[in-house]
C-alpha cells in the first residue's frame, strides 16, 4: 500500500498527537529511578530510601528504585540527571548546597537551570560547635575573639570547598571576621580534632553536633537557620545574634529540565502527601529528622540564591586556588 486512507491517516496523526499527553496522564506506568550522588548508607541515601515507599504509595502504587551514582561530590549523578530523558522516570535526590558548591573551581557540565524542582523533605542546618574546654560560651565570645585576632581562632570542617567550609565562609562574611579554617578528612575527623583539643571549633550539621552537646563534650554556639531547631530549642540561631546566615542540607527531589508540567505536578503532589502522612511524620520524629517542605519554586529559588551568594564570595576570594 503506497498511501493511507484519510480516516486511517487521521487516526495515526491523532495517536501521534495524543500519545505523549496520554503517557503523561498515565504517569507513572513503569519503574522510576531515583538517583543518589553518594554511596549507600550516607545521609542523602538514607533519606531517599526513607521517602521512597511513601512516594510509591502516593503515586498510586508506583515502583521507585533507588540507585547510587557516587563520585565528584555528587556531580557525577547531577550531570547524569541533567542529561536524562525528561519523562519523569529518572529523578535525583538533591542536596543543597552540594548541588551548587561543585560548580565553583570544578569542570562541571550542568547548571541550576538544568533541573525541574519538585519539592523538599528536610532541612538540616549547619552549626558551630566548640570544645568544652575552650573559653567561648556564646556566639558573641567567638566572634569577638575572631575580630580581635583575625585568623587566630581555629575552626575545622570537612575539606576545602565542602558545605562545612563554605558555611564558615558565609558566617565570616556576615560577621566581618576571619577564622583559621582547618580542613579535615570528613566530619568524623573534624569531631575528633575538636574533642582532642587540637582545634577550638568545628562546623557540621546539627545531627553531628547536638548529640555531642547532649553528652557534654562540646558547646553548640549557634545554628544556621531562620528558626531554632526542634531537637535543640535551647541553641540560638546566628540570625538572633545579628548574623542572618541560613545554611544547611536541604534535601529534595528534582527531574531533568523539560519534564512535562503534568508529571512535575504529580511528583509535587506526592511529596506533599508524603510530608502529611502520619506514618512518615512518626518515622521522621523517631529518627530526629528535621522535616521542611518547600515547593518546587522555593526549592529552585534556594538553589539560585545559594549560587548567587557563593558567586559573590568566589569572585572576591576563590577558595580553590590554581
Amino acid at each position: 500500500m503506497k498511501f493511507l486512507s484519510r480516516a486511517l491517516l487521521s487516526a495515526v496523526l491523532g495517536l501521534a498527537i495524543v500519545g505523549p499527553a496520554q503517557a503523561q496522564s498515565d504517569y507513572p506506568n513503569r519503574t522510576i529511578t531515583l538517583m543518589v550522588g553518594f554511596s549507600a548508607g550516607g545521609n542523602l541515601d538514607t533519606r531517599a530510601r526513607r521517602v521512597s515507599p511513601f512516594m510509591e504509595k502516593h503515586l498510586g502504587g508506583a515502583t521507585i528504585a533507588v540507585v547510587n551514582r557516587p563520585g565528584a561530590s555528587g556531580a557525577v549523578m547531577q550531570t547524569e540527571l541533567a542529561n536524562a530523558a525528561p519523562d519523569g522516570y529518572t529523578l535525583g535526590m538533591l542536596s543543597m548546597p552540594g548541588l551548587v558548591t561543585v560548580l565553583f573551581g570544578n569542570d562541571v557540565d550542568y547548571s541550576v537551570d538544568d533541573f525541574e524542582y519538585a519539592g523538599t523533605f528536610t532541612f538540616e542546618p549547619h552549626s558551630l560547635m566548640v570544645g568544652a574546654d575552650t573559653p567561648y560560651q556564646t556566639t558573641e565570645d567567638i566572634i569577638a575573639a575572631a575580630k580581635a585576632n583575625p585568623g587566630a581562632v581555629t575552626v575545622g570542617g570537612a575539606g576545602i570547598g565542602s558545605a562545612a567550609h563554605l558555611a564558615l565562609k558565609v558566617l565570616e562574611r556576615s560577621a566581618g571576621v576571619t577564622f583559621n579554617f582547618i580542613p579535615a578528612q570528613g566530619a568524623a575527623n573534624m569531631r575528633n580534632q575538636v574533642l582532642g583539643g587540637h582545634i577550638e571549633g568545628g562546623v557540621t550539621t546539627v545531627s553531628g553536633s547536638i548529640p555531642l552537646q547532649e553528652a557534654e563534650k562540646v558547646r553548640v554556639l549557634g545554628v544556621m537557620s531562620a528558626e531554632r531547631v526542634s531537637i535543640a530549642p535551647q541553641v540560638p540561631t546566628f540570625a538572633e545574634k545579628g548574623y542572618p546566615v541560613e545554611w544547611g542540607a536541604l534535601r529534595g527531589i528534582a527531574a531533568p529540565a523539560g519534564t512535562p508540567p503534568e508529571v512535575m505536578k504529580k511528583l509535587s503532589d506526592a511529596i506533599v502527601a508524603t510530608m502529611n502522612d502520619p506514618e512518615f511524620q512518626a518515622l521522621a520524629k523517631k529518627e530526629r529528622q528535621l522535616l521542611s517542605y518547600r515547593d518546587g519554586a522555593a526549592f529552585e529559588q534556594s538553589a539560585r540564591d545559594q549560587y548567587d551568594l557563593l558567586k559573590g564570595i568566589w569572585d572576591e576570594d576563590p577558595w580553590i586556588k590554581d
